[in-house]
């Protein structure tokens, strides 16, 4: 079964501006690529079966059925949901980001 992506204008706004820190502020437009092909890989997997990942670990979005998927060679996570046949993007966060007090939950 292939999921749907829905990823929140919050997420894709996160996205952009990790982007932009990358290449702008750090000069480094080859980690911003490394990101979007680490971003890809995630996001191929999720559409493929979501129920891969691990049960979030914030306890307030484990209670609402939060996963997250970590990148494998960069230190970020995707927090997400699933409903039906639809997996919904809540965020994209660097591993030490506490991510708990950041989130808006709907």
């Amino acid at each position: 079964m292939a999921y749907k992506l829905v990823i929140s204008e919050r997420a894709d706004e996160q996205i952009d501006r990790l982007v932009a820190y990358l290449i702008h502020e750090l000069k480094n437009p080859d980690a911003a690529i490394h990101f979007l092909d680490e971003l890809e890989d995630v996001y191929q997997r999720m559409e493929e079966n979501p129920f891969q990942f691990p049960d979030c670990k914030d306890r307030g979005l484990f209670l609402l059925g939060y996963k997250e998927a970590l990148f494998e060679r960069m230190s970020y996570r995707v927090i997400f949901r699933t409903e039906k046949s639809s997996v919904y993007i809540l965020g994209v966060f660097h591993l030490l980001e506490d991510f708990g007090k950041k989130i808006q939950v709907n």
